[in-house]
């Protein structure tokens, strides 16, 4: 439905390239929403989810019993009563009473739990803990796709605005190669320079097909976390370039779900402990049946052939208690406490990776900041000194490697600057990612 949906789209936006000749972009927005309702392990997690909540629901009803329907055909070397009867009921004599070789039963059966070292009671919990753990599973899996879902799609920007400054840097290559060819034809300049002038148009266009390759790669990418078969045309987005203020947002850290669904398996973990406690203790059962005995008499019975029934019903209490497994509660306790352990040391180990993403998060929104003002200014430069080296080259105070070489020089400057506007973008996403926001911004 959503690729019909998504289809549609992109028929609306070729109809209207065709009647106004402007793109309808599709935005950055779009993109995430269509992601959320249309990814394939975002969908299978929240399969995961569901699964967990018919699990808990399951155990639940497990506390109630369970009611069967049973039957069953036996046959016998020696007759047997259709129920066992004392001497009293077969003091008139053995013609009253019904015997068979083939004794057939079917009735309904009710068990019920009584006492089960509270171990029904433990694994209700845990469920209960584990679709709340499947919860903030789905919430961690919506935030990473969110991610890399913005940073796709900046970085799909950030390879287009390179991909068009090159072409100028091209056509422009290109245009300087045409006077230099020129001038040879006339005789001004020597073949070399022609050479070094094709050399350089050529290196260009290498690079601008890598250029075009990796954008191809980033859009099957970001295809593939849509679950679509093309991406539309992206909308270009402002890059504001501001001031951070950096924080460790400690007062955060233990209301994020990463940390949340850690502290969760922690207590998960007690429950899985006090489960297998629970084979330490005697296990109390219900039981009732109603139903029919029925089947033909044999040869002895002088009614031999008839066929008989009778109504049977029966409760009972049973316990069972292991008093010797050769230690086998005893390595399951013990496996069960190491896991207790072992979600202690995640829990912590989840707060340490927290905080060291923040501090990794600020310093490349404080790296990429820097980086971008670097590359403003060194772009400024590189302008001016190619202006410079072209004049220089026509007067000819300087050969065309200079020439080259400065305009080479810019045009890295212009990559730089352009890679660090998004890459500050970038980091900023990742920061709402750490702290779970992107959903929210």
């Amino acid at each position: 439905m959503v690729k019909k949906i998504f289809k549609f789209i992109l028929l609306i936006q070729t109809i209207v390239v065709f009647l106004t000749g402007e793109t309808s972009a599709f935005t950055i927005e779009e993109a995430v929403s269509l992601a959320l309702t249309n990814n394939l392990n975002l969908q299978k997690q929240q399969m995961n989810q569901k699964f967990s909540e018919n699990d808990f629901a399951e155990k639940k009803s497990q506390n109630f019993g369970r009611i069967d329907l049973v039957s069953s055909y036996s046959h016998y070397n020696h007759p047997r009563t259709l129920i066992p009867m004392t001497p009293t009921l077969i003091s008139d004599g053995s013609s009253g009473v019904s015997t068979t070789e083939d004794l057939f039963v079917t009735g309904i059966m009710y068990e019920l739990p009584v006492f089960t070292g509270f171990a029904q009671k433990h694994s209700v919990e845990i469920a209960a803990l584990q679709k709340k753990i499947a919860s903030s599973v789905t919430k961690l899996t919506r935030e990473k796709l969110i991610y890399n879902v913005k940073t796709l799609y900046v970085n799909i920007l950030a390879l287009q605005a390179q991909k068009e400054a090159q072409q100028s840097y091209i056509k422009a290559l290109q245009g300087f190669y045409n006077v230099i060819a020129q001038e040879v034809t006339l005789g001004r300049r020597a073949r070399l320079e022609q050479l070094k002038a094709a050399a350089e148009v050529e290196n260009a266009k290498a690079q601008a097909s890598r250029i075009y390759g990796n954008i191809k790669i980033a859009k099957a990418t970001l295809s593939g976390l849509l679950n679509t078969d093309d991406v539309l045309v992206l909308e270009k987005i402002v890059i504001n370039v501001t001031p951070h203020v950096e924080s460790d947002y400690s007062h955060k850290i233990k209301n994020l779900e990463q940390y949340r669904a850690k502290k969760i398996n922690v207590t998960k973990s007690g429950k899985l402990v006090q489960k297998a406690r629970a084979a330490l203790f005697p296990q109390i059962a219900f039981n009732t049946f109603y139903g029919h005995n029925y089947g033909p008499n044999d040869s002895s019975n002088p009614n031999n052939g008839d066929w008989k029934n009778k109504e049977v019903w029966q409760a009972s209490v049973n316990l069972k208690w292991n008093i010797f497994d050769f230690n086998s509660k005893k390595f399951s306790l013990r496996k069960a406490e190491i896991r207790k352990q072992q979600s202690l040391l995640e829990k912590r180990n989840a707060e340490i990776e927290i905080k060291k993403s923040i501090i990794k998060a600020n310093t490349e929104i404080e790296t990429a900041i820097d980086r971008y003002y670097s590359a403003k200014t060194e772009l400024a430069m590189t302008r001016e000194m190619e202006v410079i080296e072209q004049v220089r080259f026509d007067n000819g105070a300087i050969s065309i490697n200079d020439l080259l070489y400065a305009r080479a020089r810019n045009q890295q400057a212009l990559s730089r600057f352009i890679n660090a506007g998004y890459t500050y973008r970038n980091a900023q996403f990742y920061l709402d990612y750490i702290l779970e926001n992107g959903e929210s911004k």
